[in-house]
Protein backbone atom coordinates (compact mmCIF):
# COMPACT_ATOMS: atom_id res chain seq x y z
CA UNK A 1 0.00 0.00 0.00
CA UNK A 2 1.42 3.22 -1.08
CA UNK A 3 2.15 6.19 1.60
CA UNK A 4 0.20 8.78 0.36
CA UNK A 5 -3.32 6.24 0.08
CA UNK A 6 -2.00 5.05 4.05
CA UNK A 7 -2.14 9.38 4.64
CA UNK A 8 -5.18 9.85 3.11
CA UNK A 9 -7.01 7.21 4.80
CA UNK A 10 -5.28 8.39 7.91
CA UNK A 11 -6.50 11.70 7.37
CA UNK A 12 -10.27 10.63 6.35
CA UNK A 13 -10.53 8.36 9.61
CA UNK A 14 -8.55 10.62 12.18
CA UNK A 15 -8.76 14.44 10.77
CA UNK A 16 -8.43 16.45 14.18
CA UNK A 17 -5.24 14.16 14.65
CA UNK A 18 -4.02 14.93 11.28
CA UNK A 19 -4.74 18.84 11.71
CA UNK A 20 -3.02 18.76 15.04
CA UNK A 21 -0.22 17.25 13.16
CA UNK A 22 -0.12 19.43 10.71
CA UNK A 23 0.17 22.53 13.18
CA UNK A 24 2.37 20.91 14.87
CA UNK A 25 4.73 20.85 11.88
CA UNK A 26 4.33 24.12 10.72
CA UNK A 27 5.26 24.75 14.67
CA UNK A 28 8.24 23.20 14.48
CA UNK A 29 9.32 24.76 10.90
CA UNK A 30 8.92 28.30 11.64
CA UNK A 31 11.56 28.94 14.36
CA UNK A 32 13.50 26.41 12.83
CA UNK A 33 13.93 27.98 9.46
CA UNK A 34 12.34 31.66 9.53
CA UNK A 35 14.09 32.60 12.76
CA UNK A 36 17.64 32.23 11.51
CA UNK A 37 16.79 33.84 7.82
CA UNK A 38 15.61 36.84 10.08
CA UNK A 39 18.49 37.07 11.97
CA UNK A 40 20.79 37.07 8.94
CA UNK A 41 19.09 39.72 7.31
CA UNK A 42 19.33 42.22 10.34
CA UNK A 43 22.53 41.65 11.15
CA UNK A 44 22.95 43.11 7.36
CA UNK A 45 21.60 46.15 7.71
CA UNK A 46 22.76 47.19 11.47
CA UNK A 47 23.17 50.88 11.77
CA UNK A 48 26.44 52.30 13.71
CA UNK A 49 25.42 53.81 16.81
CA UNK A 50 26.65 57.39 17.80
CA UNK A 51 29.01 58.72 19.98
CA UNK A 52 27.11 58.76 23.42
CA UNK A 53 28.81 62.30 23.92
CA UNK A 54 26.61 63.74 20.44
CA UNK A 55 23.77 61.32 22.17
CA UNK A 56 23.94 63.86 25.79
CA UNK A 57 24.44 66.79 23.76
CA UNK A 58 21.74 66.39 21.21
CA UNK A 59 19.29 65.83 24.69
CA UNK A 60 20.69 69.11 26.32
CA UNK A 61 20.61 71.01 22.95
CA UNK A 62 24.47 71.81 23.79
CA UNK A 63 27.25 70.93 21.03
Amino acid sequence: MPVMEKLRMFVAQEPVVAASCLIAGVGLFLPAVVRPMLDSFESSKQVPQPALKDVVAGVTGKK
